[in-house]
């Protein structure tokens, strides 16, 4: 039976862990035993993980921004890339305080002798650390969170160089989870408390890195990859969607999922303007998807259809609000949904990806492939038979139809990865699957793929005078493209 950990309230609970919890002996932790200064590691766990969801899975960043750039979703009425300088601020400054929390996290885990905590503190530092390089590019990280050594401007770090920290920090805790102690506590709102998932999602976390990493410096994921499949007792990774990281919300106001806070609404007459994007929705119903009428509902006359992005999208009658199909409730209208950190299908998708390309040996990328596709349909509630028939569809098996084997890893691993939109953008911008030449209008007669980047925050740019002055950038969120960014003939 599948278990799942949901937050507490968090209004009152919150509250409780961070000072209720450090209450045992006022006289020795503080002057003033109403201002308590000692917090125990897992209440800072909890609040981290929080504030992580946050950032990356609300939906400013997983809807409006990232969503449209990944060809997920869209905004009807107001699909151009908003850039608003408060919000771009707010977002780069929300993922370094997400990082500090889990260094503070670290670091006090530590002085608890609670290795376990420690590294999955350090699992997901790094986790954070992995989008915000995605997403900028070079970031300031191997100076970051260094206050008490006076560093205030830290230097930034090319990406290549935040690659091989984040690898180092992984690595580290893949080890230390292999002899670990201490217990994560009721901070731990993903597990529950369950180290050998910690130890799971920190592996498979790696594969991801190191699949993103592949297409920069081959021989340097390989590594990693024939490390970690080479040694799964060692190593061991997701494997079924019991193990699935997500963060389930109470469901209870005002502790409910984001995007249901954005767009839920509880007599199913939907109105909000954020809606699929055109690009998922002829994905699925080319190859007769089951997960259509689960991603996205049908418009108000009983069609699927998602907005369309181009020069003509704002005249395109099929871009209003009567025909574009809203996002499915098992992802925008639960209250008591998820934020989904990491699944297990996608990790039979990197597995796939590396036993294919020749990244790992000693696998059978057909049937990771296979499985992540079936992982995939089943925590979307699809059937046996249903899968079956699909796994059987042209341009879905393997060694059919006109696609290559490899475009098909990237065409379902991208759909696995609804909600998780700063890793669909990523990945798309990595392979060019699906193939996204419909750009915003605004910017359609200048580019013909959706953004390679985030714009950096101002306040970074006029505060650290650390700053590198070599960045380029055009349109606010083009630029160059990142290191991984291989594809030729875009702009």
């Amino acid at each position: 039976m599948k278990m799942i950990y949901k937050i507490p309230v968090l209004g009152v609970t919150i509250f409780l862990l961070l000072v209720s919890s450090c209450t045992g002996d006022f006289e020795e932790m503080n002057v003033n035993p109403n201002a308590a200064t000692v917090v125990p590691a897992t209440n800072v766990f909890g609040e981290a993980l929080i504030s992580t969801a946050g950032i990356l899975f609300g939906e400013r960043l997983a809807v409006y921004y990232a969503g449209t750039w990944a060809g997920h979703t869209s905004a009807i009425g107001a699909g151009d890339y908003e850039y608003r300088v408060d919000i771009n601020n707010g977002q780069w400054r929300s993922m370094y305080n997400s990082m500090t929390y889990f260094v503070d996290v670290a670091r006090i885990a530590e002085e608890e002798d609670n290795t376990n905590l420690q590294a999955a503190a350090l699992t997901m530092k790094a986790y954070v650390a992995h989008k915000a390089t995605d997403m900028w590019g070079k970031i300031p990280y191997s100076e970051a969170f260094q206050l008490e050594d006076q560093i205030l401007y830290p230097k930034y770090d090319t990406e290549a160089e935040v690659y091989d920290a984040i690898l180092a920090e992984l690595k580290m805790a893949a080890d230390m989870f292999q002899s670990g102690q201490g217990e994560l506590g009721e901070g731990d709102f993903l597990y529950g408390g369950n180290v050998d998932n910690w130890q799971k999602l920190c592996n498979s976390v790696r594969l991801r890195v190191a699949t993103r990493l592949s297409s920069a410096d081959e021989a340097k994921a390989s590594a990693v990859f024939n490390e970690i499949l080479g040694n799964p007792s060692a190593y061991p990774v997701l494997t079924m969607n019991e193990e699935n990281a997500y963060l389930q919300f109470p469901g209870i106001a005002p502790d409910q999922e984001l995007w249901y806070e954005r767009m839920g609404a509880d007599d199913g007459n939907k109105t909000d303007q954020y809606r699929t994007n055109s690009t998922l929705i002829d994905i699925l119903e080319d190859n007769n998807d089951p997960r259509l009428s689960v991603y996205a509902d049908e418009n108000k006359y009983g069609e699927y259809n998602g907005y369309k992005f181009g020069p003509d999208q704002i005249s395109d009658t099929l871009n209003n609000g009567n025909n574009v199909s809203h996002i499915g409730d098992r992802f925008g209208n639960d209250p008591a949904g998820f934020s989904p950190f990491m699944n297990a299908a996608e990790v039979y998708f990197l597995k796939a990806e590396a036993y294919q390309r020749g990244l790992a040996t000693g696998g059978d990328a057909q049937m990771e492939y296979q499985m992540g596709v079936t992982l995939s349909l089943e925590e979307n509630g699809i059937t046996a038979p249903e899968i079956d028939a699909y796994l059987m569809e042209p341009e879905v098996a393997w060694n059919e139809g006109e696609r290559t084997n490899l475009e098909k890893v990237y065409t379902q691993k991208w759909i696995s990865l609804f909600k998780q939109s700063v890793e669909a953008w990523a990945e798309a911008r990595r392979t060019d699957v699906p193939l996204m030449t419909g750009v915003e209008t605004n910017y359609a007669g200048s580019h013909n793929r959706p953004p390679f980047r985030m714009a950096y925050a101002d306040e970074e740019k006029t505060l650290n005078t650390n700053f590198p002055v070599d960045v380029v950038e055009q349109d606010i969120f083009w630029g160059t493209q990142l290191w991984w960014d291989k594809r030729t003939g875009v702009k």
